[in-house]
């Protein structure tokens, strides 16, 4: 570790993450100091630690701590991924692109293992030769991102896949929020060309409809899986109103079953128990008739 000028190193990394409120992190430093040296490849890139420069810049500081990464170029963009990755500001999007480049590197760094094992069973001939076995380093990869952020292997497996399934149509409508992530699950198991067709009908469809329309459209093709379900107005509005109803009226059955009434709740719950009554009676039926019929289904 040494010090450095900071008008000497260079912010030209693009895993960089600058323009960013960096109000705390100055109060912290004029209270405790830079605590993390800033890490820097040997040519002044900056590789870690841009908040940290910004802030310091903002303090009008001039110099800092900085230790001096060695290696190649994969070697330097992998300690950038990892520092974005416990960051915790980054989107869904961006960890998955991250955590899929960091996978991309970490073979390249760390190529397919042969080890040598013990022959299967004991009968077996010592001099025998011994079998290869190869190693993937996927798990070591997975174990280690896992220590690092928190999520499990099979988070980090299942947002790799997403990335390196996902067409660019798939990943710029999650961008917008126009796809949730069980909608994206299901969509990338299409390809790449399929998922740019279907865009624009799948994203207004339910997830139950489009595991449909993806088992449609492996089999017979994705204009039939487009005609076969079709994209009714306010559907996504309908399925969570439907998913809301059938939570509260197994809830309604449960209290019922302990003798508990509308007429015990709470004031403010009975107020939208009438609001919601009201919505109802526009269509000639209420849901208190509804929640009696269905509790009468049960005796």
């Amino acid at each position: 570790m040494e010090m450095r000028k900071l008008n000497e190193l260079k912010a030209t990394n693009p895993y960089l993450r600058l323009g960013t409120d960096v109000t705390e992190l100055e109060k912290s430093i004029q209270t405790l100091g830079l605590i993390a040296p800033l890490v820097i490849s040997s040519d002044n890139v900056i590789l870690a630690g841009a908040r940290r420069y910004q802030a310091l810049l903002n303090l009008g500081r001039t110099e800092a701590p900085v230790m001096i990464v060695e290696g190649n170029q994969l070697e330097k963009e992998l300690v950038s991924i990892d520092e974005n990755l416990v960051r915790k500001d980054l989107t869904k999007i961006e960890i998955e692109s991250h955590l899929r480049r960091a996978k991309e590197i970490y073979q390249v760094l760390n190529p397919v293992e042969e080890v040598e094992t013990a022959p299967v069973s004991e009968d077996e001939n010592e001099d025998a030769p011994k079998i290869k076995k190869i190693t993937l380093p996927a798990e070591k990869f997975l174990n280690m991102v896992a220590e690092k952020t928190g999520l499990s292997p099979k988070q980090i497996h299942e947002a790799i896949n997403r990335d390196e399934m996902a067409s660019p149509a798939v990943k710029e409508a999650r961008k917008n929020g126009e796809l949730s992530l069980s909608q994206t699950n299901e969509i990338v198991k299409l390809s790449k060309d399929d998922q740019l067709t279907a865009i624009e009908h799948i994203k207004e469809l339910p997830v139950r409809d489009i595991k449909k329309f993806v088992k449609i459209a492996k089999a017979e093709g994705v204009h039939r899986a487009i005609t076969a379900t079709p994209n009714l107005p306010h559907q996504k509005e309908f399925q969570e109103i439907d998913m809301g109803l059938k939570k509260l009226i197994k809830k309604f059955k449960q209290l019922q079953i302990e003798g508990i009434d509308v007429s015990d709740f709470p004031e403010e719950t009975q107020e939208l128990f009438e609001t919601l009554n009201k919505f109802s009676n526009t269509s000639g039926h209420s849901y208190a008739d509804h929640s009696e019929r269905e509790s009468d289904s049960l005796q």
